[in-house]
């Protein structure tokens, strides 16, 4: 046994153990190819495109979400007015299952005019997809095992008028959207089958423009993106009703037009992507009251135009979409704060309007 520590200890130290991958998959998708842009993420963050070629969708993708298994992947077309459904497998590939018993390809599965968010519960056993064009949300329920999807009964759900952000809370009891025309959010509660019933007094005012809503992985607080402001409006999350109230202290100041808003798995962390200033503004959040404090640096230079923010799965590292250079700008998460990675921003085939991450 001696014997064998020690030379484990000898490779490590030579670099001959440990792997150059991680086992670690980001997917990208833009309105600029009709396809998934994947890439493997090695254990220090970097991006690498993979061999395999991207795997092909309807008409202008716009979001992607991988599902809490990490066995599916969904992607809302917005021009297709319907979600594609991959299958994972071990190397970073999608491909398209198939119905077990006709052989059938599953999906696409048709959902309202204009799809601009796909989101699922993160059990699993719901997905959501908010439909801009007919201010409705399209319901429902997942298989497990083939990643199928069902139709939840009352399917869709109105919502108000021109939404266009669409957040789950972490206890899969609520759901949020966006509505910067109406300077509102709506909130909804989620029934044990899956359906959505407005809450008590929504919609909610939020701002000039809300753009975009977060909530931290406890379901104590939302966060809205105000595009027009410059700022994060901060509420808390009655456990009961899904009821947002203000923070003390909120609306709290932001780069020149935040566009996406991520939150790391501890609920320690946001980060803030802003579109005017080419950069990312980063927050400690107040694990008691919510309220939001820039790190020391804050805001962090990304490429031009960024549009979208995901922390990463190992909740290591922060990815940005820059649309205007057609790249990812890469951190590492370090004692709350963020560096830029070695050899960020990575390159990537189209203008990228959504991350998710494996």
């Amino acid at each position: 046994m001696k014997v064998f520590t020690l030379a484990v200890l000898l490779a490590i130290a030579i670099g001959t153990v440990g792997c150059t991958t991680s086992g670690h998959f980001v997917y990208v998708v833009g309105a600029g190819s009709n396809s998934v842009v994947a890439l493997q993420q090695t254990p220090a963050g970097k991006l690498v495109a993979l061999t395999a070629a991207s795997a092909t969708t309807d008409s202008v993708p716009v979001s992607i979400i991988v599902h809490p298994s990490g066995k599916f992947v969904y992607v809302a077309n917005f021009a297709g007015n319907d979600v594609t459904l991959f299958a994972t497998n071990s190397k970073g590939t999608l491909t398209v299952p198939k119905d077990l018993i006709t052989t059938n390809p599953l999906g696409p599965f048709n959902v309202g005019t204009g799809p601009v968010v796909v989101a699922v519960t993160p059990g699993g056993q719901f997905l959501y997809a908010l439909n801009g064009g007919s201010n409705s949300i399209s319901a429902f329920s997942v298989d497990g095992s083939t990643g199928n999807l069902t139709a939840v009964s009352g399917s869709p759900f109105a919502t108000a008028t021109g939404p266009v952000s669409m957040a789950v809370s972490g206890n899969g009891k609520f759901l949020y959207v966006a509505n910067p025309a109406l300077h509102t959010v709506s909130g909804f509660t989620i029934a044990s089958g899956g359906g959505l019933t407005a809450m008590t007094g929504s919609p909610f005012s939020a701002g000039s423009a809300p753009s975009w809503v977060a909530v931290d992985s406890g379901s104590k607080f939302l966060y809205v993106a105000d595009v027009s402001a410059n700022q994060i409006l901060g509420f808390t999350i009655d456990a009961g009703s899904g009821t947002p109230t203000a923070i003390s202290g909120s609306p709290f100041a932001a780069g020149a037009q935040p566009t996406s808003l991520a939150i790391d798995s501890n609920s320690g962390v946001l980060v803030a992507a802003n579109r005017g200033s080419n950069n990312i503004s980063v927050y400690s959040i107040n694990s008691g009251s919510g309220a939001l404090t820039q790190v020391s640096g804050s805001p962090f230079t990304t490429g031009t135009a960024p549009v979208f923010v995901a922390v990463d799965s190992t909740n290591r590292f922060v990815y940005v979409g820059d649309s205007g250079s057609n790249d990812i700008a890469a951190f590492s998460i370090v004692n709350g704060s963020v560096v830029s990675l070695s050899g960020s921003p990575f390159n990537i085939s189209t203008a990228p309007a959504w991350i998710a991450s494996q």
